[in-house]
């Protein structure tokens, strides 16, 4: 144990002896590492928590609720007799006694016309209680000229896309038409109190919000819902509270995450993470063939002073673990250098981000944020990577430097 400490010690002295091999040695290493930690957290926080808080926040909330009989295909049965919920007050008190609700959204939807007397469009029709949305809902926060819905009664909240399609502007009256629950045709008219932009092109085209008490009278179906969109705390806690649901709902409502809904986002994420792991698979191949030609370099320009340690009465296997030591403390400095370099972009994408909200038209993506979500393994496996490449670039060469004859080494330049 005394020796090995005595080889490890002269190890780490030998790295300030030659200051800028050991340096460059050191470098290669914490850039790799650095690389490698900013693309694990780069990766899940961006391209994967990122993409799902978007896809919840804009289409489907954490969890829905609503009929048994509800069909999702079908939009000429949204408004049905068994489709509605008539007790959704009832139902929302349950809901928000747990812990990890943050709000929830009852809505009647349903499709429709949307006109201003000259022209019409087919859009998604959505009536919400204006309180419920206010501090929930994107599109509440969203408003670029007007205001939010307010009254029971208020009026309509348009898209821009929609608004610019028509020639719209705050005040403006503009017609709902759509089917009752009785089948029969109806129209109201509304001003447009509010125009909205999200970014999301599918939401600000097609898509317009009036108050659940305005939808209720257009579809003749009194004081009704036809879906619960409930918000949690965080992604985390979904199926958790989905099971809380299931306990204390009423058996002919039906429960679905939003996993359900975003299927394609998953099956997108399958797909790309195929991509990333080759792209993840290349990097890892660079950087080890980085760190491997430095430190195999480091140790055969060291062949004479093998040669010189064996000439003083060195064991082979000494001299060998002389510089494997050595190989492990650059890879151990490398690797805490590495987190640090890493870990200050990392740091600041995981707290303040980069908004690309701004080119939502040019990517077509609802909200575009980079960010971060590094986790603890991130370290472990980018350290664990700076070490196994350390090791590998100085095992072969010094296995075999140590092979030589001790003449043969010191006759080396």
């Amino acid at each position: 144990m005394h020796k090995e400490l005595k080889l490890l010690l002269i190890a780490i002295k030998n790295l300030s002896r030659q200051k800028r091999r050991s340096m460059l040695s050191i470098l290669s290493v914490a850039f790799s590492v650095g690389v490698m930690f900013f693309f694990l957290g780069y990766y899940r926080g961006t391209y994967i928590y990122m993409m799902r808080e978007a896809f919840i926040k804009y289409e489907s909330g954490h969890i829905q609720i609503h009929s048994k009989f509800f069909d999702e295909k079908k939009y000429q049965d949204y408004i049905k007799e068994k489709n509605l919920i008539k007790n959704y007050s009832e139902i929302c008190q349950k809901i928000k006694f747990l812990p990890q609700v943050v709000e929830v959204l009852p809505r009647i939807i349903t499709f429709g016309f949307f006109s201003n007397t000259k022209e019409k469009m087919p859009i998604t029709i959505v009536g919400c209680i204006p309180e419920n949305e206010k501090n929930s809902y994107i599109v509440a926060q969203s408003i670029k000229q007007g205001r939010f819905l307010e009254k029971y009664n208020d009026g309509v909240i348009i898209g821009k896309k929609l608004a610019e399609l028509f020639n719209l502007k705050i005040g403006d009256i503009c017609f709902l038409q759509t089917q009752t629950v009785y089948n029969t045709p109806n129209i109201i008219s509304l001003p447009v109190v509010g125009i909205y932009e999200t970014g999301f092109h599918k939401l600000d085209k097609n898509t317009i919000f009036t108050t659940l008490y305005n939808v209720n009278l257009l579809c003749d179906t009194e004081d009704s819902a036809n879906k619960l969109i409930v918000f949690l705390k965080n992604m985390y806690v979904v199926k958790k509270t989905e099971k809380d649901l299931r306990s204390i709902l009423d058996k002919n409502l039906d429960i679905k995450t939003w996993e359900y809904y975003g299927q394609a986002l998953l099956e997108n994420e399958q797909g790309d993470s195929v991509f990333y792991a080759i792209f993840l698979g290349i990097l890892i191949l660079i950087s080890i063939s980085t760190i491997v030609a430095t430190m195999y370099m480091n140790v055969y320009e060291r062949t004479k002073e093998i040669g010189t340690l064996r000439a003083l009465g060195f064991y082979k296997s000494e001299v060998f673990k002389l510089f494997i030591y050595e190989g492990l403390s650059i890879g151990i400095i490398g690797g805490v250098l590495g987190i640090i370099l890493g870990g200050i972009p990392n740091f600041y994408l995981y707290f303040w981000g980069i908004d690309y909200t701004g080119m939502s038209e040019v990517i077509n993506i609802p909200i575009f944020k980079i960010i971060s979500r590094p986790m603890f393994s991130d370290v472990v496996v980018s350290i664990f990577l700076g070490l196994v490449s350390s090791y590998l670039g100085t095992f072969f060469p010094s296995r075999r430097a140590v092979k030589l004859v001790i003449t043969d080494a010191l006759r080396t330049n």
